[in-house]
């Protein structure tokens, strides 16, 4: 016989959510994490909500569970073109101005979907795309869509969806985007979903930015329906890493029941007819034109919910995009006669500056650092990271070559440089540098599993098995807690558990790919 739980059970239960995942869940909320808990008893063959209360309270309770739990204590429910406003604005505003200040520059447009579901807010991103394929021709495209819930995203990647799914959506929506997969069930095209790639992320733990991960030099994030599950100090945590992820003025695109000022401290808001987004503060004033009222906004469908063949006029518009060219590394600004800071503390004041996302401040440090010494392989390296993080790749790979010109046998060096090449999308480049890092350091972890994704990605099953295995035999040797060498920060058990999950995805249960590989819009 099923138990119901007690005030007291559910005020401790709601106590031990706050304290290890960050969620709330006050008194008028209990119901509803009742429901959860006995929803997640099923799945993990426990009698009711009670004994699973009581199991997730005892120790230890691993972090698969901590965050299967959280999926179900969080509405995953979504659908496609939910407030559809803020895709009209992505489509007509934000887009189209990247495209103008990126000409004759690096062409690349990096999007985030962080609390993604069963995936219907990144396909209708990638769908948005799709339709502005005119003018984003030749550009690299990366869409990376992350949550909690594994059981989401094994949906998601499915991209098998009910009549449900498309409630608010245009018939155009469904007709030339998807196909049917079953009785009023449809499957989201090949080539759409081939532009989005699923990764676990738990924005509670996990670190980022990070180069693992591929949260880095992010253009626009979307996070709707997440951050108000979360505890204020948690939420603005999380916020402040959002704004380290994001490029100079990149936005972050959240629910309209989730503004609050906590954003204020790092973005401008922005104030659109029906909308407000934010950007990314970056200490000059940012001259951003609003959008005029369109008409039909008294209840009246929008062009985008009508569905209009071609491009809006903004687009339409715009210029022809020269292809790309690299921009040249910027020069280390010259350096005031003065007393010369010690190298030790000039590094470290410039990796406590990178930590805080302050990349610009950060860059000048180690510029100083350079001037008293150009060959310094970790001011190199973290001057690397800095350049990768804002998105300036091909600055990233020069200071890497000069950094491996001073070092050619660090295997650090030799992944770092991988890892670049793969954002760049030169995938066996990047190969030929993960073997040359595993040459100099068998135990590198993090080569192995890059080189296992790349493995992966190729249809090499065999081989990249292989270096799984390699990765997980050496993750024995670390504590659960200890950070991976070239990690960003993340955790030798974190680092377990993805690749498990990887290897699992080898038969069609879960893919992970990291970093993302880039893709240019068919």
């Amino acid at each position: 016989m099923k138990q119901s739980l007690s005030d007291a059970m559910l005020g401790k239960v709601s106590g031990y959510i706050a304290e290890r995942m960050g969620l709330c869940f006050p008194r008028a909320k209990w119901n509803t994490m009742e429901q959860a808990l006995g929803t997640a008893a099923g799945e993990l063959g426990l009698a009711d909500a009670k004994e699973c209360a009581e199991w997730f309270m005892s120790d230890p309770v691993s972090k698969a569970h901590v965050e299967l739990l959280a999926g179900y204590l969080t509405i995953g429910e979504t659908y496609f073109l939910r407030e559809a406003r803020s895709f009209e604005i992505l489509e007509q505003e934000i887009i189209p101005e990247i495209i103008k200040k990126r000409q004759g520059g690096e062409r690349r447009l990096r999007i985030w979907s962080a609390g993604c579901a069963t995936g219907e807010e990144p396909y209708s991103i990638a769908i948005m795309l799709h339709r502005m394929r005119g003018v984003l021709r030749g550009w690299d495209i990366s869409i990376l869509a992350t949550d909690i819930n594994p059981h989401a995203l094994r949906k998601a990647r499915a991209g098998i969806y009910s009549d449900w799914s498309f409630r608010t959506s245009p018939a155009w929506f469904k007709q030339n985007f998807f196909r049917q997969a079953g009785d009023k069930r449809y499957e989201v095209l090949p080539h759409i979903k081939e532009m989005v790639t699923f990764s676990n992320i738990n924005l509670v733990e996990d670190s980022f930015p990070s180069l693992v991960t591929d949260t880095n030099a992010i253009d626009v994030i979307f996070c709707r329906n997440v951050l108000m599950y979360f505890d204020p100090q948690l939420a603005a945590r999380v916020v402040e890493r959002f704004k380290r992820c994001l490029l100079d003025e990149g936005w972050l695109i959240v629910s309209p029941c989730e503004v609050s000022n906590l954003f204020l401290a790092w973005f401008d808001s922005v104030s659109f007819p029906d909308a407000t987004l934010y950007r990314k503060r970056t200490g000059e004033t940012v001259n951003w034109r609003k959008s005029e009222p369109e008409k039909g906004r008294n209840g009246e469908k929008t062009e985008w919910e009508n569905g209009r063949n071609g491009e809006t006029e903004l687009v339409k518009n715009l210029s022809p995009l020269p292809r790309f060219s690299a921009s040249p590394v910027q020069e280390v600004p010259p350096v005031p006669e003065t007393t010369p800071v010690p190298e030790a503390d000039l590094y470290q004041k410039a990796l406590t500056l990178y930590e805080r996302g302050a990349y610009r401040e950060a860059a000048e440090m180690i510029a100083m650092q350079l001037v008293q010494n150009q060959g310094d392989i970790n001011a190199l390296a973290l001057l690397c990271r800095i350049y990768a993080n804002e998105g300036k790749l091909a600055e990233a790979l020069e200071v890497s070559d000069r950094a491996l010109a001073a070092d050619k046998l660090s295997a650090g060096l030799h992944y770092l440089r991988a890892v670049i090449l793969q954002e760049q999308g030169m995938d066996d480049e990047a190969a030929t540098s993960l073997k040359k890092s595993l040459y100099l350091d068998q135990d590198l972890v993090l080569a192995h599993f890059t080189l296992g994704n790349l493995e992966q990605r190729k249809g090499m099953i065999k081989e990249s098995q292989r270096h799984f295995s390699n990765a997980l035999t050496l993750l024995d040797r670390y504590r659960p807690d200890d950070v991976i060498p070239e990690s960003d920060g993340m955790f030798a058990e974190r680092l377990k558990e993805i690749i498990r999950a990887t290897t699992a995805g080898m038969s069609g249960v879960y893919v992970r790919k990291l970093p993302t590989e880039t893709r240019e819009i068919p």
